[in-house]
This record gives C-alpha cells, sequence and structure tokens, in this order.
C-alpha cells in the first residue's frame, strides 16, 4: 500500500493530564446536530474549534455551477474548523452532520488558553494540519494525473485506514458512502463511480452488502493504482 500513514488517527485528548481532561470538557459545550445540520457555512466567523464525540461531519464546498465537492468527513476523535479559529478569519466551507452527531466546541479564546497549558497539543494539532494539507496536495495530483479508475482505489484505500475494521484478512469500511459521495470526493459523476465499483467488484478487490464496502485485496487494489484501465 501506498505510503499514507498521515491519515492515521491523532488521539490528542488521550494525551492529556486527568486534570486538563476535565477542564477540557467542563469549558467545552456539548450539542447535538441531527443529520443534515450545518454546523457552520461559508462567510460564518471561525469564533470556535469543534471535537466530534460521535456520529460523522462531511466537510465540503460548492462549486461555481452547483456542483457539491467534498473535502473529507471529520469521525470520533477528530478536531476540525481549526483553520480559521486562531485568526477569527471567516469560515470558508461547510461542515454539516451526515449523520446524528455530537460535538463539543470551544471558544477561541478557551482554545488558544487550552495550547497555552498543553504545548504538546499544539504540536499534535500541527501534525493534524499538516497530514490535512499534504492530503490536499495528493487529492490535487490525483485529480491532474490519475483516472477515475486510480483515483477511486485510491480513496478507497484512504477509507480503509480512516474508518475501516480489519476482519479475517479483509477491511470493513464502518461508514456507509453512497456513489454520489465518492464521486463529489473525486472529482467524478455517480454513473462512473457506480460502473468502477462493478469492475472492481468483478475483480475481486471488493464486495458490498447493505451499503457497505468491504476491501477484500488491499494489495491488488493498491497495484491498479498503477495500472489504470484500458479504457
Amino acid at each position: 500500500m501506498r505510503n499514507t500513514w498521515y491519515l492515521s488517527p491523532l488521539e490528542i485528548i488521550e494525551t492529556l493530564s486527568q486534570e486538563e481532561r476535565e477542564l477540557f470538557y467542563r469549558k467545552a459545550c456539548r450539542n447535538k446536530y441531527p443529520k443534515g445540520t450545518l454546523v457552520f457555512s461559508p462567510g460564518d466567523l471561525g469564533g470556535a474549534i469543534f471535537y466530534v464525540m460521535s456520529g460523522g461531519i462531511k466537510i465540503f464546498n460548492m462549486s461555481s455551477c452547483g456542483k457539491e465537492v467534498i473535502y473529507w468527513f471529520c469521525y470520533p476523535r477528530d478536531f476540525f474548523g481549526l483553520a480559521e479559529v486562531c485568526g477569527g478569519e471567516k469560515r470558508t466551507v461547510f461542515a454539516e452532520a451526515a449523520e446524528d452527531s455530537e460535538l463539543l466546541s470551544l471558544s477561541g479564546k478557551d482554545f488558544e488558553a487550552f495550547l497555552g497549558r498543553n504545548p504538546q497539543v499544539a504540536l499534535l494539532l500541527m501534525r493534524v494540519l499538516g497530514r490535512r494539507l499534504r492530503q490536499a496536495h495528493e487529492t490535487i495530483k490525483e485529480l491532474i494525473a490519475c483516472d477515475v479508475y486510480s483515483r477511486l482505489a485510491q480513496l478507497l484505500l484512504k477509507l480503509g485506514q480512516i474508518c475501516g475494521a480489519s476482519c479475517k484478512g479483509a477491511v470493513v469500511l464502518e461508514k456507509k458512502f453512497t456513489h454520489q459521495e465518492m464521486a463529489s470526493m473525486i472529482g467524478a459523476t455517480r454513473t462512473t463511480v457506480t460502473e468502477v465499483l462493478n469492475e472492481f467488484k468483478k475483480k475481486g478487490f471488493i464486495e458490498t452488502r447493505g451499503g457497505r464496502i468491504t476491501i477484500l485485496d488491499r494489495e491488488s487494489l493498491a497495484v491498479s493504482l498503477d495500472t489504470p484501465d484500458e479504457d
């Protein structure tokens, strides 16, 4: 598999002392967001950071022609909304609950004080932002240099790292992704994604059951990144 170590989850809260952890939870506001609820939108003031307790958050934007472009999904233990909070800048993307979710939010002022008391967290968050920047660079490169076949294979491998569970040599994606969502993440159409997924199934790379994807052969899927479809 290609080197995508930067996508590995980072458990930041667990690095804190018990006292700091309790203070973090006490200072933070806990809110529930039903599926489809917007957490923030472009133009909103970035006055807080968010931490996912449960559920999933979709980070996306809209193109000039009204097409949804999904940047990524944030799941439990993920922070998001980091980029604008320290500078008090306005949001440039949408954050929406992809499923019923529970979030903690911490004001920018409390967040800066929190980092001041816990410099090791600041370093870990730099790693978080660094991996997301690297992921963005990888995505741009894939959109320019790779066909849909390779881009979808790469996406499945990344999802396997983010939300996959090993099971008898296979990797089960614990989250469900629609064909349209995957298309919006790799700059393709839903129809094309469906066709390529069917091709992967025929080759024994994956299987689908109940809307959930299982990666059966990670090695062959990774090799396929360098052997694009002849069509």
